[in-house]
């Protein structure tokens, strides 16, 4: 195994229930969301959008000043994070992946404050905003 890499067994489980495992080389310089998104692309063919991966690696690394892959699924708040945060060189990941598409929603958020409401309905209706002349100084 190269310097600065690590490697991840993959296993796959069919739609037949068989259980299969691929190896895959990745350096430590990498994001976890680039290094699911080339699962998707060469186990499942990009028929997915997204990736969890259940970590069901014997011994947990827990190496100090690092963060650690845990047992359990994978938070993905941890997706743009390097490899490098996590292991040194020279280890190796088992991983169950479990694709899925999300749904990803592209409607824009409605603006629900109520002085966003009245300034946008004040211009909308060319009006400024008028003051009285006896208005305190501060």
């Amino acid at each position: 195994m190269d310097k600065n890499t690590v490697i991840f067994k993959i296993y796959k489980c069919d739609i037949k229930g068989e259980l299969s495992n691929e190896d895959y080389i990745f350096n430590l310089n990498i994001k976890i969301i680039d290094i699911k998104k080339e699962i998707l692309k060469k186990t499942f063919n990009n028929e997915y959008n997204y990736l969890d991966l259940e970590n069901v690696t014997e011994r947990i690394y827990k190496d100090f000043g690092k963060l650690f892959f845990d047992k359990g699924i994978l938070p993905s708040t941890i997706d743009n994070y390097k490899l490098e945060e996590f292991t040194n060189d020279n280890r190796t990941f088992s991983f169950i992946a479990l694709p899925k598409n999300i749904e990803i929603n592209q409607k824009p958020k409605e603006d629900s404050g109520f002085l966003k409401k009245i300034v946008k309905k004040q211009l909308k209706n060319n009006q400024l905003f008028i003051y009285d002349d006896d208005f305190p100084p501060l």
